[in-house]
């Protein structure tokens, strides 16, 4: 992920633009052939884990609490690994990822900022 963050596009409809399209698939793919589309949203899944408000005040508490950032990772992964959730929070982790794509949210419980029809539905 490195400096993954730093360059990530603004939004998902940079995908649609073919003069932007070109360049975020060459510059922003990740390697082992994964695409920029999948890259982005790891980022972008990421940045809500880590680099919100609630996310960069949790990880400035462990770095100072647990130790250096490669031990509190590999104490958290072997953690994981050991008691078993590593492919838990795998699945839940590629579960959150297939739920939206370019045109937004697939499943039938989130709705998209854009999408004002929600506005007139009757809630409950």
């Amino acid at each position: 992920v490195a400096s993954s963050l730093i360059y990530l596009n603004s939004h998902a409809r940079d995908f649609a633009v073919p003069e932007l399209r070109k360049y975020l698939d060459l510059y922003v793919r990740g390697s082992g052939g994964v695409s920029a589309v999948e890259r982005v949203k790891l980022m972008k899944l990421l940045w809500d884990s880590v680099g919100t408000e609630f996310g960069a005040r949790h990880e400035l508490y462990e770095v100072n609490y647990s130790g250096s950032h490669e031990e509190i990772r590999r104490f958290a992964l072997l953690g994981a690994v050991a008691s078993g959730q590593y492919e838990r929070w795998k699945s839940f982790a590629d579960n959150c990822m297939a739920e939206y794509d370019l045109d937004g949210w697939r499943v039938p419980d989130l709705v998209n900022p854009d999408d004002v029809s929600v506005l007139g539905r009757k809630q409950g």
